[in-house]
């Protein structure tokens, strides 16, 4: 009797946890196709890129969508490659906390312990200001784009003789520069060039087979070309090749690594194995050690930001973006440890909150995301078909204009009269004198109007020649045709 009694608990507990299977399976199914739907309405408004989102250590998707390369009409797939931006800080990071696990630094060391001829307002700060954006060392240098060949001993030369933002250790401001001298201790302490230490020491224990600069044998038909203004601005790789073939110091460390969504989730699973450092280690790593803004909600930990998602849970996130590319990775550890990694090759307003939009859906089942509208209408030089392309065109001849000093009174009450948040003036104004800098002799294209009332204006140098930074500027209206938001 005992005997049957046992037996049949069993298959009552068989049948139950079946139906709990069942249960999670559909809900998985249910979650999969929603996040399927909301890709393929991206894709057929022009949108591409590659999304992978995964619960549990299980993927629940992954796929690309759009042109990878539209001359060759080469489609996205999971295997294309995208540049991660500055989610190669958190590489930089962790290559650092490995070092210290081996007893070769501390996070409380000085630069100058590493580094010669460091002047004194700078032979104080430490790897940890370095870290979290404490040192007080600028953005980026002057005239220095990403790709743009520099000498390790040049590059210390300027920043050491560039001034500080604040005293090191004082406030949190962004600083790719700082990344980039992480790079260089990483290089002097290991005595191997940073991304063959990366190589070495992170990427082979994670099995990233397609995540680097230059060292992977890279397939350059996986490569995504970056597309702004509707215009092929080329890969990372080619734009390394046209140059010295070598990645530029104001670039390593701090941004540019190319990977995959798929080799992005592999370093999540090494990091959260702890295959790579240890668990404190990791726990230092995504600390909220600094305030990114005072009276602010985000935190910056090392390489990561750390913030509260809009549940009231956990979020450990990080972006890149370099003006064509960009690239988010997103853990929420305390939910079913979801993550949520988006890459895409052509940036707009939208583009850059598929990640946040996935997240949305995801938890929340009544969720409708916002689908960017890529679709544009192009019109040339002197066409006004509507109110907000006079506007533009009139923007334009102002910012064309050669003399500054007649500029300013004009553009003073441009700025006026179609932007109405008044705490975005000042910002327009030296936005428009940078550009009035940057852009001597060009001349206007054409601009491109898309259905959520957002525009893209190309301008040209006389000479043609499209260039790192060829200008593409935008604007965004509201339907009242004001201005409400800006950019480069």
């Amino acid at each position: 009797m005992k005997k049957i009694i046992f037996c049949l608990f069993g298959i009552i507990t068989t049948l139950n946890s079946c139906k709990e299977t069942n249960k999670l399976n559909q809900t998985e199914n249910i979650l999969k196709n929603r996040i399927e739907s909301y890709i393929k309405e991206c894709n057929k408004n022009g949108v591409s890129g590659s999304v992978l989102v995964a619960q549990k250590e299980k993927v629940l998707f992954s796929g690309g969508f759009g042109l990878s390369n539209r001359n060759e009409n080469l489609q996205i797939t999971e295997e294309t490659i995208f540049t991660t931006g500055s989610i190669t800080k958190q590489f930089t990071a962790t290559a650092i906390l490995r070092l210290q696990e081996e007893g070769k630094l501390s996070v409380e060391d000085s630069i100058s312990k590493f580094l010669v001829n460091v002047p004194i307002d700078k032979k104080d700060i430490t790897i940890y200001q370095l870290l979290t954006h404490t040192s007080g060392i600028k953005a980026n240098l002057e005239n220095a784009g990403d790709f743009y060949p520099i000498e390790k001993e040049e590059f210390l030369r300027k920043i050491f003789h560039s001034s500080l933002n604040f005293p090191p250790g004082s406030e949190h401001r962004y600083s790719n520069i700082g990344y980039s001298i992480l790079a260089i201790i990483i290089e002097e302490i290991t005595q191997l060039d940073y991304e063959e230490y990366l190589q070495q020491e992170l990427f082979s224990k994670a099995k990233m087979k397609n995540t680097g600069y230059l060292l992977p044998k890279w397939d350059e038909t996986k490569m995504a070309h970056a597309y702004k203004c509707q215009e092929n601005r080329a890969t990372h790789l080619e734009k390394w090749k046209s140059t010295s073939n070598l990645v530029s110091y104001h670039l390593k460390g701090n941004g540019g690594i190319l990977s995959t969504p798929s080799d992005l989730y592999k370093w999540y699973i090494a990091l959260k194995k702890n295959i790579i450092i240890g668990e404190k280690s990791f726990e230092d790593l995504v600390y909220p050690h600094v305030l990114v803004r005072k009276n602010g909600k985000y935190r910056y930990g090392y390489g990561w930001v750390i913030s509260k998602s809009d549940r009231n849970t956990k979020k450990i996130a990080h972006n890149g973006f370099n003006g064509v590319f960009y690239a988010e990775l997103i853990r929420l550890p305390e939910e079913k440890h979801t993550v949520i990694i988006y890459m895409t090759n052509q940036v707009r307003y939208d583009t850059k909150i598929i990640g946040k939009e996935l997240e949305k859906l995801i938890f929340d089942k009544n969720y409708t995301p916002i689908v960017p509208k890529m679709n544009s209408t192009k019109y040339f030089s002197g066409e006004e078909p509507n109110e907000r392309m006079k506007i533009i065109n009139r923007f334009v001849s102002i910012l064309l204009k050669k003399d500054p000093k007649q500029t300013s009174s004009t553009i003073d009450t441009f700025i006026k009269e179609n932007i109405p948040n008044t705490e975005k003036h000042k910002h327009f104004k030296n936005y428009f004198i940078e550009m009035q800098k940057e852009f001597t002799d060009y001349k206007l294209v054409h601009t491109l109007e898309y259905e959520d009332l957002t525009y893209d204006i190309l301008l040209k140098s006389k000479k043609g020649v499209i260039e790192e930074l060829t200008p593409c500027f935008d604007f965004k209206f509201n339907e009242k045709n004001q201005i409400t938001a800006f950019g480069w």
